[in-house]
């Protein structure tokens, strides 16, 4: 499908009445993006244990208490960080999207592949009891408890608005230990052009005032570089910054390619598409 087409069809249903059901059916009957097929769980299950390493935690790890933004429908990391020793993940969203079968599907394929012994969930309760603390609809800066270890997300940060990040990222600096961590999986990708033929850098072709156009609740994406987000942590009060981004080969690639708002930025910013981004208190 054509990415501008699919970017439509995310703006029709943004404004539909029961708009979030019928992406849901959408995602569940015809892209299948759920449940998570095995896979997408593996890379999960890598991002889990390349945020555990990265917070190189000292302590004993069954006593530590993780914080998450950006659950999904399914808290996959959040369950294999708990089936990888972390003692509790708190998990949040600003919407509640998690549903129990596919909760339990994640569970059950991450149980089997990491050697834990997982229980079917029939409630919530049952899920927190095992650990992993859903809440939602809620925001970062509702959490009262201030002594986390580590704040966390995967493929999260893209989605949330620029001048909202520093917002969060501050509250998270609030609510964690001193010399907590907190370690973020960031997408810089077009996600618009997967599967279109488009070119994973094509949003950075387009103006704000022509990409607003495309942007929806459903697939929001803020267009953020690698150095931006450097900074953003750097100026929520973080130190110890770390983040070494992957990028594509710029062989066939020139500053026409790119938006005007684009054009002064390093190569390294315009080409990045993936980081794993770690800091401290």
């Amino acid at each position: 499908m054509h990415w501008k087409a699919k970017s439509a069809a995310f703006r029709i249903l943004s404004v539909m009445p029961f708009g979030e059901v019928l992406h849901h059916v959408l995602q569940r009957h015809v892209t299948h993006e759920w449940p998570r097929s095995e896979s997408v769980l593996d890379e999960l299950i890598v991002a889990a244990r390349d945020i555990l390493a990265a917070c190189h935690f000292a302590g004993n790890l069954s006593e530590a208490q993780f914080l998450e933004i950006g659950s999904g429908r399914d808290v996959a990391v959040a369950l294999a960080l708990r089936m990888l020793g972390v003692g509790a993940v708190v998990t949040i969203d600003v919407e509640r999207l998690a549903q129990l079968d596919l909760i339990n599907h994640s569970a059950q394929y991450l149980g089997r592949k990491l050697h834990y012994q997982v229980p079917v969930f029939t409630s919530f309760e049952e899920l927190f009891a095992f650990g992993v603390d859903y809440r939602a609809p809620i925001h970062l800066e509702e959490i009262e408890n201030a002594s986390y270890d580590c704040f966390y997300s995967v493929d999260t940060l893209e989605h949330i608005p620029a001048d909202t990040l520093p917002i969060i990222l501050s509250a998270a600096r609030s609510r964690l230990k001193p010399n907590g961590m907190t370690a973020h999986i960031i997408d810089y990708s077009d996600h618009f052009a997967r599967g279109s033929g488009a070119s994973r850098l094509n949003f950075l072709r387009y103006s704000d005032r022509e990409w607003e156009s495309h942007n929806s609740r459903f697939l929001f994406m803020n267009r953020l570089r690698h150095s931006q987000y450097i900074t953003l942590f750097a100026n929520a009060g973080f130190r110890s910054i770390v983040g070494t981004p992957f990028c594509i080969d710029v062989a066939d690639l020139t500053m026409g390619d790119f938006d005007e708002k684009f054009r002064t930025m390093p190569m390294q910013d315009l080409t990045a598409l993936r980081a794993l981004i770690t800091a401290q208190i």
